[in-house]
């Protein structure tokens, strides 16, 4: 009897290696890991933790919505507002979004939990094309010690229409502290999604991304002339006084 049920054993575990490989054919090795990282990590996770509320059941928050594993996927990463953030996988809404169970939401992930879908993020990014990034130059900052405080330009007018983004910075603690943060457009208007505010420590080849990703469900026209405004924000990890770039993913003229 022992040696039947290992036996059988034996011959689900195979089957099951065989259907998952079945499903693996066809990829490339990076879609490979990418694909076996969702279904064995990432997935996991968000059932645990979100599907009883995002997996469409209820209306506008569906963001695991499937009739299988790979159509959950695709929908996640589709979602807008995007809540996966291919350019900045560490700031994705979907780790960042915290303990919101007082709202009759879900609790937070723990660490083991947020590496394992960052790690499958990470994975889908690299399997993918890579878009263009459209980010403006890095700006030297002006940082704010007593009022009244410098205000900081940083133009876009490079990234496909004329605008620019004004703030002033001043240093509180560890953290970086925006104050009035706006996005002004210039003659044709601006149509914008997900700025992303970025800092570029000294020798650093890569920026560091706003931890918060606070402005990802953003994706607004701005009239001809007329501003924005974002209102402040505290950055942790930023140092006032190292340069800052923005990253979209789109800046347009204004849309009809």
């Amino acid at each position: 009897m022992v040696r039947l049920g290992f036996i059988s054993l034996a011959l689900l575990s195979a089957c099951t290696g065989e259907i998952e490989s079945e499903n693996l054919k066809g990829l490339t090795p990076q879609e490979q890991v990418a694909q076996t990282l969702w279904v064995d990590k990432a997935l996991p996770v968000l059932s645990g933790k979100c599907t009883m509320c995002h997996d469409g059941s209820m209306p506008n928050i569906g963001y695991i919505a499937g009739a299988d594993d790979l159509m959950k996927r695709d929908t996640l990463i589709s979602y807008v507002p995007r809540i996966v953030n291919m350019g900045a996988p560490q700031s994705s809404r979907i780790l960042t979004k915290g303990d919101h169970s007082a709202t009759g939401g879900g609790p937070a992930l723990d660490a083991t939990q947020a590496s394992d879908i960052l790690s499958w993020i990470v994975a889908e990014r690299d399997a993918r094309p890579q878009a263009d990034v459209i980010r403006t130059m890095q700006a030297p900052m002006m940082v704010c010690t007593t009022p009244p405080c410098p205000v900081n330009v940083v133009d876009i007018s490079g990234l496909g229409a004329a605008g620019s983004v004004e703030f002033t910075i001043s240093q509180v603690g560890a953290d970086s502290y925006f104050t009035d943060l706006k996005i002004k457009a210039g003659a044709d208007g601006l149509y914008v999604e997900h700025p992303l505010l970025e800092s570029w420590p000294t020798g650093a080849t890569d920026p560091k991304p706003d931890p918060l990703d606070r402005f990802f469900a953003i994706q607004q026209n701005i009239e001809p002339n007329m501003e924005l405004v974002l209102g402040t924000a505290s950055v942790g990890g930023f140092n006032s006084t190292d340069p800052i770039s923005l990253r979209f993913d789109v800046v347009e003229k204004k849309r009809p």
